[in-house]
């Protein structure tokens, strides 16, 4: 060394070289020696358990030399020294050939980069020769290594126009069989056709990938323990022509999960891809319990795409948006945010808004798939206004039915939008509760004790305050006011009926009404009571608004009374409507009118203040007639002067059967004679009478059957203060011969006298021995009391 101060020596040459020798003070016993060292010797010394730089072993960094053999040099050099940190200078290094890293941990440390279609600052990898893997990770001992900060270039040559495809490369990085986790921290990938393939190494870590990749960002597969991928963005960093965007749109898929157990995904966008996440399958199986955040596809024909049989996740922030690039708004063909065209799989989603699709913005395919759903927004869909519904639930046959739950109403929009689902489809969409009971209902309105639950399997029930008041079953039962048994109201509806009870309100000044209806052209409409219960208009309630209780059986159809004794109080009685009308006894008729009364079998047919009193007595209208309680007779008067019955006609049928020569009275029922079957006068009364009677023989040994007589007679009697005092005034007679007669007949004879006893007129016929005779006659009367 010349004796010269090192500010007088000349300058190194550069770039210095391994070779070059520096002076170096170096301990030597109790004194320092100075000596020499090469420039290797020092850096060697120097950087002991430091990272590397690719530069220390030849790699050039010059865009042209290729530096992959470097690069590996190092990386054996660092798995000699049990591995650490390589590191790339702000250049443009080319790799021609693969790089491995195996048995090793290695960490590749770029400087960052500029985000850019082609090389700017910043460490970038240059690829232009197609037929390899430019890096590769595999074996147990590469778990841990790193990719930090570094850009990837590749070289497509195609011309831009319809016909573009990219240079078929293989994955940029492949990591496999490492059975751990590789980092993936900031890497950028311009113009890459197939970015990062990882099989069979768990843990796999992708952080800050961005880039444009054209045939697939990430695949995953044999991943059995949580990938995770966080803040990718895949955009069109190297050419936004929209020849490369439309082939990625029909060809490329941003992430691809094939077996693959809990992968995490958050912080997702994706730009101009056929999907954006991809659940596929493979001889391994398929992906289960993944986990997307949020995630973004834009211009994407599926946002997520599911084709592997039995998948299952969670996806909890969903956007997407199907229109072709750079169309002006034109949706993909096909497109859908969801597309599940595998079966069985089990989705739940948070919140997911699809935009701009063809026809379905989610589309499930195959059997046996369930999505949940909490919150969905569907915009410009059915856009060629073919009926597409926002959820399309394939039919699945004999298979188990696509099952859709949403929990909270969609919101459906765009210049035309379609129904929410379709129709002809065996598919299942819902918004489903648990079953819950009265006192706390599944799904509950306004508070926790009302709302609708579930006693049973096929059961719905509401409950109000905690209080079952409506239930209905799957057998078409219906029950209302209280849980059955304690119900008011029941309505039973047989499965597969034709025919059915409409009840109809109206509008103010209408009726409502009830109606059967159906498909029989005449339908029959019953109202039945229970047992010997009556049918009533009013409810029965101890006064004149509802009357006192019906008897039984009874029809009661009247709605306004005086009294609560008017309505149809015996049993079997029928009132069938008017007002103040009453019926007694057993099988009384009132049709209509007005304070009529009838009782024990006698009918009234309306007008008013009639009263039909004696059993099977008859009065057809009119007003103020009276059967006076006289058995079967028939009455009608059109008024009165003080009293019903004191002006108005009547008639009574009267009937005997004799076999001797004694004379019989003629009486209404037939048997013995009283004050009620015969024709009875009231106090001071009188009637003029006509008589027609008819008599035939039957049998008997004497004489021949059906020899008949009949007779005409007129009468005038009246009746005193009591029945002494009736009198015959004119006309009858005792013992009065046939106005007409067959021979065999001439000897029988009527008598038609007054009866002081009963105070009525007496008609006795007397026929002859062993002949047997049926009499009948019929009694008009003109009756005047008072």
């Amino acid at each position: 060394m010349p004796d010269a101060r090192i500010s007088e020596l000349p300058a190194a040459a550069v770039p210095l070289g391994d070779a070059d020798l520096a002076p170096l003070v170096q301990a030597s016993g109790t004194t320092g020696e100075t000596r020499r060292a090469t420039i290797a010797q020092l850096r060697g010394a120097m950087l002991a358990d430091r990272g590397l730089h690719v530069r220390d072993y030849g790699a050039k960094g010059d865009g042209s030399t290729d530096d992959a053999p470097a690069i590996q040099a190092a990386i054996n050099d660092l798995k000699a020294k049990g591995g650490g940190t390589l590191l790339f200078g702000p250049r443009s290094y080319r790799i021609a050939s693969p790089i491995l890293v195996d048995g090793v941990t290695v960490r590749l440390q770029g400087t960052g980069f500029t985000e850019g279609p082609s090389p700017g600052q910043g460490t970038w990898l240059l690829l232009d020769t197609p037929g390899f893997t430019p890096l590769t990770f595999t074996g147990t001992l590469a778990r841990g290594s790193a990719i930090r900060d570094i850009a990837v270039r590749q070289t497509h040559s195609a011309a831009l126009n319809a016909g573009w495809a990219p240079t078929a490369y293989d994955w940029v990085v492949r990591v496999e069989d490492c059975y751990g986790g590789i980092d993936i921290d900031n890497l950028f990938l311009s113009g890459v056709n197939k970015g990062i393939y990882c099989r069979n190494s768990g843990r796999l870590d992708i952080r800050r990938l961005r880039g444009q990749i054209f045939t697939c960002g990430v695949e995953i597969d044999q991943c059995y323990d949580v990938p995770r991928l966080h803040s990718l963005h895949l955009w069109t960093f190297w050419s936004d022509d929209a020849n490369v965007v439309h082939w990625t749109q029909a060809n490329g898929d941003a992430l691809v999960f094939r077996r693959c157990d809990g992968a995490f995904i958050d912080q997702v966008f994706a730009l101009g891809y056929r999907s954006m996440v991809r659940f596929a399958a493979s001889a391994d199986g398929v992906t289960t319990k993944f986990y997307i955040g949020q995630a973004y596809a834009d211009f994407c024909k599926y946002g997520v795409w599911i084709e592997g049989d039995g998948t299952d996740g969670q996806i909890a922030n969903l956007t997407t948006q199907g229109e072709v690039f750079a169309s002006g708004g034109q949706p993909l063909a096909g497109s859908s945010g969801l597309y599940i065209s595998a079966s069985n799989s089990r989705v739940q989603i948070g919140n997911l808004r699809a935009d701009t699709v063809e026809d379905n913005p989610l589309r499930l395919e195959g059997s046996g798939n369930r999505l949940d759903l909490f919150a969905l927004r569907c915009v410009r869909y059915n856009s060629r206004s073919n009926g597409a519904a926002a959820i399309h639930l394939a039919d699945s046959g004999a298979a188990a039915p696509n099952t859709v739950y949403l929990g909270s109403p969609p919101l459906l929009e765009g210049p035309n939008p379609g129904p929410l689902t379709n129709t002809g489809s065996n598919g299942i969409l819902a918004m489903q509760a648990p079953a819950g009971r009265a006192g706390r209902p599944g799904l509950m309105l306004g508070g926790t004790d009302t709302g609708l639950f579930a006693p049973a399997t096929g059961t719905l029930a509401g409950a109000a305050g905690g209080t079952e008041v409506l239930r209905a079953t799957a057998a078409g039962t219906v029950t209302l006011g209280g849980m059955p048994g304690s119900h008011a109201l029941e309505v039973a509806t047989p499965l597969s009926t034709a025919n059915r009870l409409v009840a109809s309100g109206s509008a103010a000044g209408g009726a409502v009404s009830v109606q059967a209806q159906g498909a029989d052209a005449n339908i029959s409409l019953a109202l039945v009571a229970k047992g010997s219960g009556a049918l009533l208009a009013n409810l029965p309630d101890g006064t004149a608004a509802g009357g006192n209780v019906r008897g039984m059986n009874a029809v009661d159809w009247q709605q306004a009374r005086s009294l609560s004794s008017q309505v149809a109080g015996g049993a079997y009685n029928t009132i069938g409507g008017g007002r103040n009308n009453a019926t007694t006894g057993s099988d009384a008729t009132v049709a209509g009118g007005n304070a009529n009364t009838a009782a024990s079998s006698g009918t009234v047919g309306g007008g008013a203040a009639n009263t039909a009193n004696g059993a099977d007595s008859c009065i057809p209208g009119g007003r103020a007639g009276h059967t006076r309680g006289l058995v079967g007779k028939f009455a009608f008067a059109s008024g009165s002067f003080s009293s019903s019955g004191d002006a108005q006609l009547g008639e009574h049928v009267l009937r005997r059967n004799t076999s001797t020569a004694v004379p019989s009275l003629l009486t209404s029922d037939g048997g013995a004679s009283n004050n009620s079957n015969q024709v009875i006068l009231p106090n001071n009364g009188t009637y003029l009478l006509r008589l027609l009677v008819v008599a035939r023989q039957i049998g008997g040994t004497a004489g021949n059957v059906g020899d008949s007589a009949g007779w005409e007679v007129s009468a005038l009697v009246k009746r005193g203060a009591n029945a002494a005092a009736t009198v015959l005034v004119g006309g009858g007679g005792a013992s009065l011969a046939p106005t007409y007669n067959d021979a065999g007949a001439a000897g029988w004879r009527i008598g038609v006298t007054a009866d002081a006893t009963n105070g009525g007129l007496s008609v006795a016929p007397t026929g002859e021995a062993n002949k047997i005779i049926n009499w009948v006659a019929r009694v008009m009367s003109v009756e005047v009391v008072g």
